[in-house]
């Protein structure tokens, strides 16, 4: 992926709101309603021209196809693959202590759709396609652009493990070699593509302070060193600096006083083969952890992708608040080591989001225009 060479460049965390035609479209499929593939198909392929466009027209740099044709930046998976039935349920610790928030932020509409499947099969790709024609409608949506200033997303092992509970494999060890199987041949489609690949691994950080009910809780020190391993072995062949690792402490509106620190993690996070860091660092609960890069130091090979929006409110950051955020990195590990992002995404699941369609575009906005002060002050 391209460093910040001239200028600081901007991205974001991958998913961005869909079209409301999109979103009747797929939660019709999601409830087992008739819907015309043919027909959703030719939508998901107009949506992801119409996203792209708007992201340039935001002044972002790398882009994405949005994610429009997934029914979440997780289980899209489960629809990919074989041995998935039944449903989770999520349960995070921050939340029991306001659950009048609770009932508001995931007993609604919206997160009716969202569905954590159980492993109760063998694991394997049932529909080898898909990540072919998402590939062709983002190929088709950037046109003569460098495909290296765009990425797609992919979700990892070992937040599949975490979200998606194990009721057939004989150790989670099995669980996890069979979804990293399944997984690099997605994996390797994006980077042959010529595309960047976001490995969206909020596990990471979420297993701190949540789990799901068909899981059980884990350790983070040891559930961490396990995922990269796991991680680095499914993308062995492939490039590091083609790949991007995402982490977050979960997308979602709640109070987040029971996460976990960055640094008590970030050491084996560190040993990823992605060059690509990309981390939580403007929401209020996780802005001051700047100053983990103080301590850890960033490996001469690796670069940053910090958050300098925050994905789950409708404030929208002064662009020189957001120059102030990225100059802060840019002093500590070098600005050429550093892209500026969003928190996470704005679209996690289809329909859910914790922040306005309309203002996710003024946000993406004051991100490109305070990129540009950042630029003019270190440059």
């Amino acid at each position: 992926m391209q460093r910040s060479k001239d200028r600081i460049l901007t991205t974001h965390g991958g998913s961005l709101p869909r079209p409301d035609d999109l979103v009747q479209m797929m939660f019709d499929r999601i409830e087992g309603k008739p819907v015309d593939e043919t027909k959703l198909a030719a939508r998901v392929k107009e949506a992801v021209a119409e996203i792209v466009n708007r992201q340039l027209v935001a002044g972002i740099d790398i882009v994405s196809d949005g994610e429009m044709s997934k029914p979440g930046f997780s289980n899209y998976a489960c629809e990919r693959f074989t041995g998935f039935d039944g449903n989770g349920q999520f349960i995070a610790q921050d939340m029991a202590d306001a659950p009048g928030l609770a009932q508001r932020l995931f007993a609604n509409e919206e997160s009716r759709h969202i569905r954590s499947p159980i492993a109760v099969g063998p694991i394997a790709v049932r529909d080898h396609e898909a990540p072919r024609r998402d590939i062709e409608n983002f190929k088709a949506a950037i046109g003569s652009r460098d495909p290296d200033s765009a990425f797609i997303c992919a979700v990892t092992p070992s937040h599949m493990s975490w979200q998606f509970g194990n009721r057939h494999y004989k150790s989670q060890d099995d669980y996890l070699e069979a979804l990293a199987n399944a997984l690099r041949e997605e994996y390797a489609a994006i980077i042959a593509a010529g595309f960047n690949l976001q490995l969206d691994s909020p596990d990471l950080a979420m297993c701190g302070h949540g789990h799901n009910s068909s899981s059980g809780p884990l350790d983070i020190n040891k559930h961490v060193p396990k995922a990269i391993e796991v991680l680095n072995h499914a993308t062995r062949d492939l490039p590091p600096d083609r790949m991007r690792l995402h982490l977050c402490w979960g997308n979602y509106a709640g109070p987040h006083h029971k996460d976990v620190e960055l640094r008590q993690f970030l050491s084996p996070v560190l040993k990823t083969r992605a060059t690509w860091i990309y981390f939580e660092a403007a929401n209020p609960r996780h802005q001051h952890e700047w100053e983990v890069w103080k301590e850890i130091k960033l490996p001469a090979e690796k670069a940053i992708i910090p958050g300098v929006i925050d994905s789950v409110t409708n404030h929208v950051e002064h662009p020189r608040l957001v120059a102030q955020r990225i100059e802060r990195f840019a002093e500590l590990v070098g600005k050429e080591n550093v892209v500026a992002g969003t928190d996470c995404g704005f679209g996690t699941f289809v329909g859910w989001s914790g922040c306005d369609s309309q203002v996710v575009w003024l946000k993406l906005q004051s991100l490109a225009e305070g990129a540009r002060i950042a630029s003019d002050r270190l440059w």
